[in-house]
């Protein structure tokens, strides 16, 4: 258990980090529960975009079966009505702060990363520098927001001297949201698009390597964020760039890539996403994951 010597024959815990997806990132929802199912609570937890949601709410209740239940119970149209704020002036549809103020009353009730019941670390990124950002203190809300800030979508957060907009654009799995520990095992939960056969991410790609796709990404890099159009381009530089760089694993980690057969809209189909991750989570204990030596699996995809 979390806080307990490990038993003989078993890791001293699981750190986990949580990619986005959106919809598919509900399979995070059922590792969680396979997890806490088989006696072993993570130790810590990181997120990004929607995984940075997931990875919140777990890290503030502690238990994956009242995660499950929030999240299955939430109506989506609410979200729409009481959280949509438009931000043309931030250079984005949503402003994004009539957001926030609604997850932190319904949701976080106020809470900072010191309250969490499980450390948490939030990965974002910095829209002037392209670096990746780790935010692990002051309000809950806010980290969260910038987390699932997309360029053009959701305006950028303002953060210290920082502008902060979606982690994933540099790490799609935050593992460097992990802190080791001995005899803790990393997992990484991968539940977005498969940029090796997405048919958009190829394309993007194909632009990226064009003389003017090179243009606009080298012209993108010196643009400075200060006004509207400036974020919305930087923004886009970002996330184009993205798709170019592969999802690297550390050395001393593991990647579950769990494929739910939905789109990232099917928020109706969450209960099959969420057993699409307990399943893949299940089978990945039970290929010796916690065992004393590792067995080191490095990947696992179910349908």
């Amino acid at each position: 258990m979390h806080g307990q010597p490990s038993a003989p024959g078993r890791s001293a815990g699981v750190a986990i980090a949580l990619g986005g997806g959106t919809a598919r990132g509900m399979v995070h929802v059922g590792v969680l529960k396979a997890l806490d199912d088989s006696g072993t609570h993570p130790t810590m937890l990181g997120g990004t975009s929607f995984g940075a949601v997931i990875a919140a709410l777990y890290a503030l209740c502690g238990n994956a079966y009242e995660l499950e239940h929030v999240v299955r119970t939430q109506d989506i149209g609410e979200v729409w009505r009481q959280g949509i704020d438009f931000g043309l002036h931030r250079g984005a549809v949503v402003h994004g702060k009539r957001l926030r103020d609604w997850l932190d009353r319904k949701f976080f009730f106020g809470a900072a990363f010191e309250d969490l019941r499980v450390p948490l670390a939030v990965a974002t990124t910095d829209l002037t520098t392209g670096e990746l950002v780790i935010v692990d203190s002051g309000p809950l809300a806010d980290a969260v927001r910038a987390s699932c800030a997309l360029p053009g979508l959701f305006a950028p957060v303002p953060w210290r001297d920082r502008w902060l907009i979606d982690g994933g654009f540099v790490e799609p799995v935050p593992f460097s949201t992990l802190a080791g520990g001995d005899g803790v095992r990393k997992l990484g939960v991968h539940a977005g698009v498969d940029v090796r056969s997405s048919r958009a991410v190829r394309a993007i790609r194909a632009f990226n390597a064009t003389p003017y796709g090179r243009a606009f990404l080298a012209r993108g890099e010196r643009v400075t964020p200060r006004g509207p159009l400036g974020q919305i381009y930087r923004g886009l530089t970002i996330s184009l760039g993205s798709y170019s760089r592969g999802l690297r694993v550390p050395d001393d980690a593991t990647l579950l890539r769990v494929e739910p057969s939905i789109s990232w809209w099917d928020f109706h189909k969450s209960p099959g996403a969420i057993l699409a991750g307990e399943r893949a989570m299940r089978e990945l204990l039970g290929s010796g994951f916690l065992s004393e030596p590792a067995s080191k699996p490095t990947a696992v995809a179910l349908p």
